[in-house]
């Protein structure tokens, strides 16, 4: 059920291996669509309003594990899962509705990943998503500094069509002798969290 990987090695100018987003998974052939007829479609091939049984099934096929299972509200829960083979790929987070698919989250990070490689990551997937889908909106470009030299930063873009959404998030956090960096890709659909 899941399609191809989403993420495929390049290489940079500096001679660098990086991993950088192929979303070909949102829909088998882009070329010549315009944007405005593109459906969003959650990743790996999968439908919004997705049976949890269905769902995991998938992911079992697809080797990654459901390693924890939440309550989000009366009738919602979230599963997180590991081990789904994607370069840099942490953690898929699934969020159900009375047991549909209504949001996808992907975290990416490495520890190894430069600035420069989390910058094209982050360029080349917003080129993508706004070759799909025409323009993003920008939801959130700031830096803040905290208390003991913690300097966090955000930036985040959104597309939206009648059917779903899709946002892609930038995040790092430093202090002076520790660096966390993270990409997220937030599949939404059309009645899923964060939706009116």
């Amino acid at each position: 059920m899941f399609s191809r990987p989403l993420i495929s090695g390049i290489t940079t100018a500096a001679g660098h291996s990086a991993a950088v987003l192929f979303l070909a998974s949102m829909s088998p052939a882009l070329h010549g669509q315009d944007a405005e007829n593109t459906e969003m479609r959650p990743p790996f091939g999968l439908a919004w309003g997705e049976s949890a049984e269905l769902l995991e099934t998938a992911i079992a096929q697809a080797g990654g594990k459901i390693s924890q299972r939440r309550k989000a509200g009366a009738d919602s829960e979230v599963w997180e899962v590991k081990g789904l083979e994607q370069r840099a790929l942490q953690t898929a987070n699934f969020s159900l509705t009375a047991g549909k698919l209504r949001e996808v989250e992907l975290q990416y990070w490495k520890e190894d990943w430069s600035a420069q490689t989390y910058d094209e990551f982050m360029q080349r997937a917003r080129k993508f998503l706004e070759d799909k889908y025409g323009p993003g909106r920008l939801l959130a470009r700031r830096q803040d500094k905290e208390g003991k030299g913690l300097m966090k930063t955000l930036v985040g873009y959104r597309w939206e069509k009648e059917t779903a959404a899709i946002e892609l998030y930038y995040f790092s956090a430093q202090d002076p002798k520790n660096l966390f960096r993270s990409l997220s890709l937030h599949y939404k659909s059309p009645t899923g969290p964060g939706r009116p």
